[in-house]
């Protein structure tokens, strides 16, 4: 099992490694950058302009900046949020304990709920009850989870109040 487990991670960094790669590359080479909303905007200079991409490091080739990048993210300096003008690592400790929490208690959920159905779909195998538990299984990984999610906000804070 320990082998598995090590032959399993030494396959994901890899493959993680390779996805960020190229989804950077598809960002980085797709038309516009974030500067583009102030090519629009004529109170700013161009030379405001420059000096916020070279700041950004947009002046640079995107290979270079994925190396920074990765850099960064390996040294888990997440950068700083334009929106909120806070340090990113400041945002994610903030939201990580309520992320937990509804994490978690999905999770219990899940276990308490999953264990059952699954014993008693074995136990009671081909029964009416094994194909319903298996077609709603089927039917909760096929429906994407934004929607899955949104029913769900819906049914329980709108309609049950919770």
């Amino acid at each position: 099992m320990g082998r598995y487990l090590i032959r399993r991670l030494l396959t994901a960094i890899p493959t993680l490694l390779l996805i960020s790669f190229v989804l950077f590359a598809i960002i980085s080479l797709a038309p516009g950058d974030p500067m583009s909303q102030f090519a629009a905007n004529p109170s700013v200079p161009p030379e405001v302009r420059e000096n916020i991409r070279r700041s950004l490091g947009l002046d640079q080739p995107w290979p270079i900046r994925y190396v920074k990048w990765i850099t960064a993210l390996a040294h888990a300096d997440f950068g700083y949020s334009f929106a909120s003008h806070v340090p990113v690592s400041d945002l994610i400790k903030l939201a990580l304990p309520n992320t937990l929490a509804v994490v978690g208690v999905a999770f219990l959920l899940s276990l308490v709920l999953a264990i059952p159905i699954g014993i008693l779909s074995a136990v009671k195998q081909y029964s009416i009850f094994d194909h319903l538990a298996t077609t709603f299984a089927f039917v909760g990984f096929s429906v994407p989870t934004f929607f899955t999610g949104t029913v769900l906000i819906i049914i329980l804070s709108v309609n049950l109040r919770l």
